[in-house]
């Protein structure tokens, strides 16, 4: 467990780390237009999540109703077990 917590913390801090180790780009229109780049992939991201919500809570309903019927099936066992 400790060496998965330290392997977690050291690739946390690599990944936070790069960015203080980014060369400086020689033109300051290019470093606008990466990040616009970017804001443009998080968007396309947010919105494909966004547009699976649907979807996902329909399943997620589905999943935690049979779960609880699931439940509910093994405690009627277990009583009828235990009056038996």
């Amino acid at each position: 467990m400790l060496k998965k917590t330290v392997l977690v913390f050291v690739v946390a801090l690599l990944l936070l780390a790069l960015p203080a180790m980014a060369q400086d780009t020689a033109a300051g229109g290019a470093g606008a237009s990466s990040r616009v780049r970017w804001g443009a992939i998080a968007a396309a991201f947010l919105l494909g999540i966004a547009a699976a919500a649907g979807a996902i809570r329909t399943m997620t309903i589905i999943g935690l109703a049979l779960i609880e019927s699931l439940v509910l099936y093994a405690l009627l066992i277990a009583f009828l077990i235990r009056n038996l």
